[in-house]
């Protein structure tokens, strides 16, 4: 049993330590007691051995202490307990540090704490890397309103410039759709990124009263003053009065891989990297079907492959024995990288300019043509049914999918000017 004993001081005791012993006696623990709203409270202050402000605790801190909590519940104010007057002390420890805090730490912090895929993370590195090097040791806290639109201007005129010299570099004149966008769009990004870390780091710390330390993001003066720049969306695609020498020209490519990838975007409407990661065993070829695990919506999902393309598909698997992806590659993982000069070579053949993002806008151009339904649509090219309550009743399963896909297939063949394979039907001789 505790045995405590009684100082000269009113209200304050303390209890000899067994086991801790300060200059060849048992240490002491101090505790208060004082009345709160009618109630006796009792609170320790701690060992003797321990120091304050003052020094070490002694039963003149302790009677000290107590005078001033009782003040402060007699007059409302300050803190009316030790164990609110830690808390303040926390606090304020806390916000001290968080006023530190750079935007390098609070940039690593997000990262931690959000769950981003690794090509998000890979792209956010590269905006504090380029756009915001010098801001990395700033404090939160002195990133402001100004500093903010000058940087946005500063990252779109750094752009430009270096696209003029660019231009004088390779002997040729700026174009004026290009003097009028160059670094619009970049600059927008870049600063979106930011206002992302920094809405972040409102919300991760706090000021000594437990209130958000970043009040306002100072981003959102480019909204208040519509400083944003005015981008347009990219709308190119391949005309269909193009594809035939398109199709024409990808057929010829030398590597099959190449050429069998950008037939799957085509007739899928995946996306690039989607197309890239699929694995040999997401395909089922007795269901004629292929499933996208690692997606940008983070949606798993199992698609039917047409006709057409599954007897592209179904001719690499068997020929691909022991490998992993189903356009493998030299990449370290096994994996084909992005064909940029496969793709060079189709735009040199067929005078066609295009880029991957082109054939998932040519597909979905297609079977918006065909009057197709909207959820289909979606669910083929895996895009995000968003709020719409009615698509949250809607499944659609595999063979759901077969009809409308089949169709868009069979325009773009039509379209392409290309004739499926037949099947081949033996000749029965008497």
């Amino acid at each position: 049993m505790t045995t405590w004993k009684k100082t000269k001081y009113v209200g304050v005791r303390y209890r000899e330590s067994k086991n801790r012993r300060r200059r060849g006696r048992p240490e002491k623990y101090f505790s208060v007691r004082y009345k709160s709203h009618g109630r006796t409270i009792e609170e320790g202050v701690g060992w003797e051995s321990e120091t304050t402000k003052t020094g070490n605790i002694t039963p003149q801190y302790c009677s000290n202490l107590r005078g001033e909590i009782i003040h402060n519940i007699r007059t409302g104010q300050g803190s009316q307990s030790l164990q609110e007057k830690r808390n303040l002390k926390a606090a304020k420890k806390k916000a001290d540090k968080s006023k530190a805090v750079t935007l390098e730490q609070a940039f690593q912090n997000f990262l931690k704490t959000r769950d981003l895929k690794e090509r998000t993370v890979k792209d956010y590195q590269s905006t504090m890397d380029y756009a915001f090097p010098d801001w990395k040791d700033r404090r939160i806290t002195d990133i402001n309103s100004d500093s903010i639109a000058a940087r946005h201007e500063k990252l779109k005129v750094d752009a430009l410039a270096r696209y003029r010299k660019r231009c004088k570099r390779e002997k040729r004149e700026p174009e004026k759709k290009n003097l009028d966008s160059v670094g619009k769009a970049q600059a927008n990004l870049h600063m979106r990124v930011l206002r992302s870390v920094l809405n972040f780091a409102s919300g991760y710390y706090e000021d000594a009263k437990g209130e958000p330390l970043i009040k306002y993001n100072p981003v959102e003066r480019l909204s208040k003053t519509k400083a944003w720049y005015g981008t347009r969306r990219r709308q190119t695609i391949i005309k269909g009065h193009e594809l035939p020498q398109w199709f024409q020209a990808v057929k010829k490519l030398e590597s099959e891989t190449a050429k069998d990838y950008l037939l799957f975007l085509l007739f899928t409407g995946s996306r690039r990297n989607e197309g890239l990661k699929l694995e040999i065993e997401h395909i089922d070829l007795k269901s004629k079907s292929y499933s996208l695990i690692d997606t940008k919506n983070r949606q798993p999902i199992a698609l039917p492959l047409p006709d057409y393309l599954f007897g592209i598909l179904e001719k690499r698997i068997k020929a691909l024995q022991g490998a992993k992806y189903i356009f493998p590659g030299r990449g370290s993982d096994g994996r084909m990288a992005q064909p940029h000069w496969q793709i060079q070579k189709v735009i040199e053949a067929s005078g066609v300019e295009f880029c991957l993002h082109d054939l998932r806008r040519h597909f979905i151009t297609v079977a918006e043509s065909l009057d197709l339904s909207v959820f289909a649509v979606k669910r083929l090219v895996n895009h995000s049914m968003g709020s719409d309550v009615t698509s949250g009743y809607v499944v659609s399963d595999v063979e759901r999918l077969r009809g409308p896909i089949q169709k868009i297939e069979d325009r773009i063949l039509q379209l392409a000017k290309a004739k499926k394979p037949g099947k081949v039907v033996p000749i029965k001789t008497a």
